[in-house]
């Protein structure tokens, strides 16, 4: 006698797919550390390139873990400091277009 396979295009149910409190509030304190951080910032916090890139995606994704509210609010704030780091970082550089 066989198993019944499972619906491979089944939606997986909402609970599942949650994180504990535990980690949502891990989560939250990292995203809270890092936007005090930037906010702080005078220039750029990281040194190189990739680390920024892995610092915007760590929020970027970290954001959906909390109530879309607060995570919406959270980026907003870190999206403009970031900003602002970006335009000090690139003060009197001229932008390569290509020849």
């Amino acid at each position: 006698m066989s198993t019944p396979q499972a619906d491979l295009f089944a939606t997986p149910a909402p609970e599942a797919d949650q994180p504990s409190a535990e980690v949502v509030a891990l989560v939250r304190a990292r995203l809270q550390a890092t936007l005090a951080l930037v906010k702080a910032a005078q220039a750029m916090p990281w040194s190189d390139q990739l680390a920024i890139i892995r610092e915007d995606n760590a929020f970027r994704f970290g954001k959906d873990l909390l109530p879309p509210a607060e995570g919406a609010a959270l980026w907003a704030e870190f999206d403009a400091e970031m900003n602002r780091l970006y335009a000090i970082m690139n003060e009197g550089k001229e932008p390569d277009l290509g020849d």
